[in-house]
């Protein structure tokens, strides 16, 4: 094991200085700001939950988990998402509340990586989570605060990309009996393995399957090449939804790809990826999953959203009020003056005040360079 240097942290992890910290805060007071318009209710959750429970129910590969003992014996593991955590805190302790529920939450999640460019094993996510709704009303409901959540934190250029896991698992259905195949593809789609795909297909059906990207008329043109009652009830559902975007005014921002697998497999439906302009990684993701709370015996619909507020970070335009800074300096003779005046300063202006007391000339030098500077002092000693 080699030596760790004084001040080296772990792979993957990194410190918020100041400046990004504030960011990132403002970030999510305008998010929860939102969500809360839209009746949803911020949580919070454990950082630590049990392997057993959380660990065995998310998404998440094992390989990806960070694992731990307690003083009991039990595997434990850092939350590598929100989505088990929330499932295990609606079938448990909110379970006798009346439907649907919403849920907001900010939160850092962990997983370990293998040194992925531009992917940490600490980061950090703001979403929602509509538990209790089959409609497609929810899911118009959870792309369209999506949607205004980009905009809420200063994100301009993006653009959402909507499809439905049941529609290729129908054609999938349709041309390929082994499970293993089928399987097999998905994961050459969800990588963006499109070479690889054609490879593995002969089918016209299969492959025309990677045309179906573009605006709502793909959608007709999806219909007609397949005869699967599954793929046909998934691409009403996504007509259904695509018409309530249209009464949110938010369908301009909307485009389809049938061709669409996300990474995680829990979804079982409307399935939708939020990229950013110059950036090579989602923002935002989201969807379907109405088998997640079964593990929970709780067995409900439930849709919903993540961000991710590291890559935002990145993306965002965030203009924070700023607020009138001042500095009293002072000396021991007017210390009881300083803090009076410091405090009024704070509570009546709203002024970030700081205070600095010195004994001699040589501390002034220490001083940094501020906007205004109220000195209260006597003669200094030499």
């Amino acid at each position: 094991m080699a030596t760790l240097k004084k001040f080296e942290k772990p792979i993957g992890f990194r410190d918020l200085l100041p400046e990004m910290a504030s960011q990132k805060r403002e970030i999510e007071n305008r998010l929860q700001t939102l969500f809360s318009r839209w009746g949803y209710q911020e949580i919070i959750t454990p950082t630590l939950e049990y392997d057993q429970t959380v660990g065995k129910a998310s998404a998440i590969s094992d390989s990806k988990m960070f694992r731990l003992l307690d003083r009991q014996g039990n595997a434990l593991v850092l939350r590598p998402d929100m989505t088990a955590p929330i499932a295990r805190v609606v079938s448990s302790v909110l379970r006798n509340e009346t439907l649907p529920i919403r849920i907001s939450y900010h939160a850092n999640v962990f997983r370990a990586q293998e040194n992925e460019a531009g992917r940490f094993s600490e980061f950090y996510q703001s979403g929602i989570e509509l538990i209790g709704e089959r409609t497609p009303d929810a899911d118009a409901e959870v792309l369209t605060l999506a949607i205004q959540s980009l905009k809420q934190v200063g994100i301009d250029s993006f653009r959402i990309i909507v499809g439905h896991v049941e529609y290729l698992n129908g054609i999938l259905d349709e041309w390929i009996d082994k499970e293993e195949q089928k399987k097999a593809l998905k994961e050459m789609l969800a990588k963006r393995d499109f070479v690889g795909y054609q490879r593995f297909v002969e089918e016209n059906t299969l492959l025309s399957v990677l045309d179906l990207q573009g605006d709502f008329s793909v959608l007709a043109k999806a219909r007609k090449i397949t005869s699967s009652e599954k793929a046909q009830k998934a691409l009403n559902e996504l007509v259904q939804i695509y018409e309530l975007l249209q009464l949110y005014q938010v369908e301009k921002y909307v485009s389809f790809d049938l061709a669409f697998v996300p990474h995680l497999e829990y979804y079982t439906g409307m399935v939708f990826e939020a990229t950013g302009e110059g950036l090579g990684f989602p923002i935002c993701s989201g969807g379907r999953y109405d088998s997640l709370l079964s593990s929970f015996n709780n067995p409900q619909y439930a849709t919903g959203f993540a961000m991710h507020i590291d890559r935002i970070l990145e993306l965002a335009t965030i203009k924070q009020e700023s607020k009138e800074k001042v500095c009293i300096i002072y000396d021991l003779a007017h210390q009881d003056e300083a803090l009076r005046y410091a405090v009024k300063l704070r509570e009546t202006k709203g002024m970030v005040v700081e205070t600095i007391r010195i004994d001699s000339k040589e501390d002034l030098q220490f001083i940094r360079s501020i906007e205004r500077i109220y000195f209260l002092q006597e003669d200094i000693e030499e």
